[in-house]
């Protein structure tokens, strides 16, 4: 095993690099990715882009009311299975988020900000493939990856509508639909024991546009796409 001086390790720089490496007894530096089958887990870190949503007929009969929301960082989870062909791995992942509504803006033809609340929720089925980069000195390995699949997403709105800003707020939408979606995936693992690997990614989501009618029975859209920060565990068999 190469061994990392004493000196190397009391750097801080160095520390977590030199401990994995006397932890594990191996080096890495050379070492292939396996074949077989795991299981993975991940927590969800969800910053969707400001969602842009239309309502037919609003906020008088004949215009379209164009809107940009504003949601909260949100959180979520995710689950896969999936196998390794040496450097390639497939896998299907179920997984969901969650946002919730700040305000929004009217942008056409009037314009106005005023207080919302709801949820942006969204479940994704998804099939992806992952492709492991060729590992350097380092305990850790590049991936990067791709998805596609479907989801489920569900938009809730509580506000004032636009063209009576003081009245109380009621529920102004209520949307479901479940859509094609794809994801682009890019970061590392680290790995623990010869089974357990730690993960970290970042992940950009796109479900596109999802469609439906509004409290008043109008049509209605909503954007839903946004960037992840994924954290998880990974278990090869």
């Amino acid at each position: 095993m190469d061994r990392i001086s004493a000196a190397a390790l009391v750097r801080p720089k160095y520390f977590a690099v030199g401990l994995v490496f006397l932890m594990s007894g191996t080096s890495y530096a050379q070492e292939a990715p396996r074949d077989g089958w795991y299981v993975a887990a991940a927590v969800t870190g969800s910053a969707l882009n400001k969602p842009r949503q239309t309502i037919a007929n609003a906020p008088t009969p004949g215009s379209t009311l164009q809107v940009t929301n504003d949601v909260d960082l949100g959180w979520g989870g995710q689950a896969e299975i999936g196998h390794s062909f040496g450097p390639v791995r497939i896998e299907a992942e179920v997984g969901r988020t969650t946002n919730k509504s700040k305000s929004y803006t009217a942008t056409s033809p009037i314009q106005i900000t005023l207080p919302q609340k709801g949820t942006n929720d969204a479940w994704r089925y998804m099939a992806n493939a992952y492709f492991d980069l060729p590992q350097g000195k380092l305990p850790v390995r590049f991936f990067v990856g791709g998805g596609i699949g479907a989801a489920r997403g569900h938009v809730t709105t509580f506000a004032a509508p636009a063209r009576a800003p003081m009245a109380p707020p009621s529920q102004l939408m209520d949307i479901s639909q479940t859509v094609f979606a794809y994801q682009l995936m890019g970061g590392l693992s680290l790995k623990m024991t010869p089974h357990l690997a730690l993960t970290a990614q970042y992940r950009w989501f796109d479900a596109g546009t999802i469609k439906g009618r509004d409290a008043r029975g109008q049509r209605a859209t909503r954007d839903m796409a946004g960037s992840n920060v994924d954290v998880g565990l990974r278990f090869l068999f």
